[in-house]
């Protein structure tokens, strides 16, 4: 994935497309959590600055939408994120 480049205050939310291989991942009956953290590689989730749920906007796409709000939006400085998906019971990172 890429960076995620936002100003202080923005609330769109953050979208992207699981792929594998470059091909779209029909995502049915997945869930996903975007965690964003001050820390590269955090052993725990104490630092987190927070998490989201993400929701799915078209499973057989792959889509999916991450909704900030305000106090979320108002973090300044560089953080680093990572996105799990959850898809049978398994976890898996899909974008850090």
């Amino acid at each position: 994935m890429t960076d995620i480049v936002r100003k202080r205050g923005d609330t769109y939310p953050i979208e992207m497309v699981v792929q594998a291989n470059g091909v779209p991942l029909n995502i049915s009956g997945a869930s996903f959590i975007l965690t964003v953290d001050p820390e590269s590689a955090p052993t725990t989730n104490t630092n987190n600055l927070f998490s989201i749920a993400g929701n799915i906007v078209n499973a057989l796409t792959g889509q999916i939408s991450f909704p900030i709000s305000v106090p979320q939006s108002d973090h300044l400085g560089n953080f680093y994120y990572d996105v799990q998906m959850t898809s049978g019971g398994l976890i898996r990172t899909i974008a850090k």
